[in-house]
């Protein structure tokens, strides 16, 4: 028994949603709902000292549901970007654009000009008593990497409820201080805005401070083109994982949606990751060391095989031997690999070539079709088919084969097999490495739908008949590519995708009751 939460009466009745707060009748649920729906999550806010705040579900979250939706906090562009309209953070044309005339920042337009978020980093720029002067439009722009932290520390003096909000998140400055990041950021971003705005607005450690959140807490969001970074202050809450169980999405106003691809039990904690859930086990650490000050103890960093899908591991470099190398452990990356068959051992200079030849060869070669296959047969010497450089190669092979439906109905039948092949495989492992990368997930599973359409298309020409369990696959597949894609906005090329999955899986069921 709880409290009603406008009479006080004991009831054991709850929000259906939130389960948190409790309401003895249903008028006085309804009276209180205006109110009770800004905070009406399945979620709590928890507390302990290993993690601070976090959100652990009330109650069993259902596939699919949208568990958060969240308007920006605050948003800018990114810090390392070529000059983008302070108004709406999309790029320049360097042909087509508007100097402010009070500040001199470039805009897109007249229609920019008047953009709420614009007036921070205008009022302190005219106050310099020089505009800015911005000429190469290509490159990163090293003005541009001070102007979000100075958008932000302007809401110190012009929006107090904003602000407030923004230093109850986290800077770890304690644990930045003196990395090679704070003192890049210190020199760079810190010392340009005393010095460039010619300010005494802001003391040093204030600015670091919000360098800090802005990179701890920092969402990109592609609503822009380049992406820009916005904060959300619920969101901040959320813990990582290299495997999490909620995906992000956006709509087309930059606003979040975090959503949960597979249930989620009661009690558990809610995650995202920081990182990028398919690269390395070593680039994510790295990553989140960097820029987030901690190392990974997840499920899956804590597993050297990855739930067995050995995603980093090498082939033995014995040719008598069919095993798989990797490191005995989490910490022992950087010591020497021991093959799991015959208990061989190679030293990490061993392992560092021949991955950095791989990776660098990817990142040089043209994706086209014969490359890929070139750099599989190739490599397929040392790394095994589910190493992450291979899955890459895969991946743009499966994207490549037949790219549009003209071109899919005349691929060989030894290109779509491989397409179907590829295809499946990575579906299958990332959805138990990376469940909540909806976009490529559903994106592959569209890929997948449309090569088994086509080889029923085949099949159908030589018998006069289609066969079932094909078409079966086939809407299993579009119906996964729905699932996954269906929060996304069609200003996305996955939003229009959506749309062409939702047709065909319309017209797949109505073949199937035929």
């Amino acid at each position: 028994m709880n409290p009603c939460h406008i009479c006080q009466t004991e009831t054991k009745n709850s929000c259906s949603n939130c389960k948190q707060v409790f309401y003895c009748s249903a008028e006085h649920q309804k009276k209180d709902w205006k109110e009770h729906k800004k905070n009406c999550h399945p979620f709590k806010i928890a507390v302990n000292n290993e993690l601070g705040r976090h959100l652990v579900a009330t109650r069993t979250i259902k596939p699919f549901e949208i568990v958060l939706k969240e308007t920006p906090l605050f948003r800018g562009p990114s810090q390392l970007t070529a000059p983008v309209c302070l108004g709406c953070l999309n790029a320049i044309d360097p042909q087509d654009y508007k100097n402010c005339e009070k500040c001199g920042w470039p805009l897109c337009g007249d229609e920019c000009v008047y953009k709420a978020e614009h007036i921070y980093e205008c009022e302190l720029t005219a106050a310099r008593g020089k505009p800015a002067n911005v000429q190469e439009f290509t490159n990163p722009h090293p003005l541009y990497q001070c102007l979000s932290t100075a958008r932000c520390l302007m809401l110190r003096d012009k929006d107090m409820e904003r602000w407030k909000k923004i230093n109850e998140l986290e800077s770890l400055e304690d644990q930045r201080r003196g990395s090679m990041q704070w003192k890049a950021d210190y020199e760079s971003v810190c010392k340009f805005i005393l010095k460039f705005f010619n300010t005494k607005l802001f003391s040093e450690d204030e600015i670091m401070r919000i360098i800090g959140i802005l990179q701890i807490n920092g969402h990109e969001v592609p609503t822009s083109d380049p992406p820009h970074v916005a904060l959300f202050y619920k969101a901040s809450f959320l813990e990582h994982s290299c495997t999490p169980n909620l995906a992000k999405s956006f709509n087309k106003d930059g606003n979040l949606i975090l959503w949960a691809p597979k249930e989620i039990k009661k009690g558990s904690h809610l995650s995202i990751c920081y990182s990028d859930a398919v690269w390395s086990t070593g680039d994510r650490q790295r990553h989140l060391m960097q820029t987030k000050i901690f190392k990974c103890q997840c499920p899956r960093c804590l597993d050297v095989t990855e739930y067995g899908t050995n995603y980093c591991a090498l082939k033995c470099e014995k040719d008598s031997c069919r095993g798989l190398m990797l490191p005995a452990s989490l910490n022992d990356w950087h010591k020497e690999w021991t093959c799991m068959e015959c208990k061989s051992q190679v030293d990490k200079v061993y392992v560092n070539n021949i991955l950095e030849r791989a990776g660098s060869d990817i990142n040089a070669m043209e994706k086209t079709k014969e490359n890929c296959l070139k750099y599989l047969q190739h490599y397929g010497k040392w790394l095994p088919g589910n190493h992450y450089y291979m899955c890459e190669v895969k991946l743009y092979l499966v994207q490549q084969l037949g790219k549009q439906v003209n071109e899919l109905m005349v691929l060989s039948a030894e290109e779509l097999n491989m397409k179907l092949e590829y295809g499946k495989e990575l579906v299958e492992l990332y959805e138990k490495l990376a469940p909540c990368e909806v976009r490529m997930l559903g994106t592959l599973c569209f890929e997948v739908h449309s090569a088994i359409a086509e080889n029923t298309r085949r099949i159908s020409l030589q018998t006069s008949l289609s066969p079932k369990e094909l078409l079966e696959e086939s809407l299993l597949y579009v119906e996964k590519a729905v699932g996954y894609l269906q929060y996304e906005s069609d200003i996305f090329v996955e939003g229009h995708i959506l749309k062409q999955a939702k047709i065909n899986r319309d017209a797949l069921k109505m073949v199937m009751r035929m």
